[in-house]
């Protein structure tokens, strides 16, 4: 007698939130409306889509958790008969009143610890423009910009999609957060536009992550920075085909942060067919060593086929004796940190961005400046009193940005997915 041993098929959710449920079974005829409810209930190796809509958590709590290893694919209409990641928008979108109810150091915190599996992320557009605190006196905003500069973290500000919300508080978050998860990861097509800490960060203990045809449009710090966890077998992350442009500084004064991508230790770094630009510091990152220097001395990073375009201090930092090591394209040849370095080269026509970029925003990011001016009245009462007791004498001291952090109009990043054939984010 023979027996045919059925086999398992992967579970496919549906999320709508115009047509959904969450009290329904999830199927694509009733489909849950809220994306956490669907990762709560799905088996390891389900697929979860996603129709247009605005997603970022149960009770709008502001951020998502995932637990397990789940395919989420975005950009699907309302009915699920078509896919278009830039026509049917699969929105990750919190609101101010979001800020005070988000928990974890991310939008989207991944955490799942299942070795050998893989969580995908793919069509989803992150958009942290309207919970971010702007500077409600309208300062550092330049003609023609969208919003006042960020406030520093802590300070009310305005906010919302008008910008009329008042108190406004900033939740330094990460767009999407690695909670040393120990899967592979899959991210691509997605957006990450307006991250006020990180478009994604963290510790990672898979063995490969490919971070593919995405855009990163104004984020503050850098990008991505991924550090891999598992010393004795360091994974692989392949960031390919991307699109990074005004990446900002911590601070308004630039005087730290504000990276395109970095290369950090436990993990091998590979870098092509990139487009890396306008980042307040430099483009890449190569700063950061494994103390332990036989682990460095295996360690792989590369730069290849990438098109860089006016980074403000360099291509490439390298550290150096007490200051960083500003690297240019044209010299990525002589960098030993780079096993491989070649086809990278400049952007030699910037009219290629024309109608694509928003015009006002790259010339006041260009001509970006920051200043201190003091005032001290050496004759008050209050200083001459100071100086016969041996004293300090004090005065005021007022700092101003032309610009920093502003908030990038969303709907016009997405015209650089397709910007440039062949480099950086091409159409999903």
């Amino acid at each position: 007698m023979c027996i045919t041993l059925g086999q398992a098929t992967a579970q496919d959710l549906y999320v709508s939130a115009s047509t959904g449920n969450n009290r329904n079974d999830g199927s694509k005829t009733t489909p849950f409306k809220n994306l956490q409810k669907a990762i709560d209930v799905a088996s390891d190796g389900a697929t979860i889509y996603v129709a247009e809509g605005n997603y970022y958590g149960l009770l709008d709590k502001g951020n998502i958790d995932i637990t397990k290893p789940v395919k989420i694919m975005g950009g699907y209409s309302s009915d699920f008969s078509a896919r278009d990641v830039l026509k049917y928008l699969t929105m990750i979108q919190p609101t101010p009143a979001s800020n005070g109810t988000a928990s974890g150091q991310g939008t989207v915190n991944i955490s799942t610890k299942t070795p050998g599996s893989v969580v995908v992320i793919d069509g989803l557009i992150f958009d942290r423009g309207n919970s971010i605190s702007y500077n409600a006196r309208g300062e550092g905003k330049p003609d023609g910009v969208e919003s006042p500069m960020m406030n520093e973290i802590g300070a009310a500000g305005i906010g919302g999609p008008d910008l009329a919300t008042p108190n406004v508080l900033t939740k330094q978050t990460s767009t999407l957060y690695l909670n040393n998860p120990m899967c592979d990861l899959v991210i691509r097509n997605c957006a990450f536009i307006n991250a006020p800490y990180y478009g994604i960060i963290g510790g990672w203990g898979g063995k490969k992550a490919e971070i593919t045809n995405n855009i990163f449009i104004g984020c503050r710090f850098a990008s991505v920075e991924i550090r891999g966890t598992m010393a004795n077998a360091p994974g692989d992350v392949f960031f390919s085909y991307n699109t990074v442009l005004f990446t900002w500084s911590r601070l308004k004064d630039y005087g730290d942060m504000g990276y395109g991508y970095r290369y950090m230790p436990g993990a091998n770094h590979y870098v092509t067919h990139n487009i890396i630009g306008l980042s307040i510091f430099s483009g890449l990152d190569r700063g950061h060593s494994d103390s332990n220097k036989a682990i460095e001395a295996k360690r792989v990073t590369t730069a290849q086929n990438n098109l860089f375009f006016l980074n403000k201090q360099g291509d490439l930092a390298l550290p150096g004796g007490g200051m960083f090591l500003m690297v240019w394209v044209d010299q990525f040849e002589d960098v030993d940190q780079l096993a491989k370095a070649d086809g990278n080269k400049s952007l030699t026509d910037p009219t290629v961005f024309k109608g694509i970029i928003n015009e006002p925003y790259l010339n006041g990011f260009l001509a970006a400046s920051y200043k201190e001016t003091t005032n001290v009245d050496r004759n008050s009462p209050a200083n001459q009193f100071r100086s016969a007791l041996g004293m300090n004498i004090q005065g005021t001291m007022k700092s101003s940005s032309t610009m920093f952090a502003n908030r990038y109009p969303w709907r016009e990043a997405l015209k650089f997915f397709g910007a440039i054939n062949g480099y950086g984010a091409q159409k999903p």
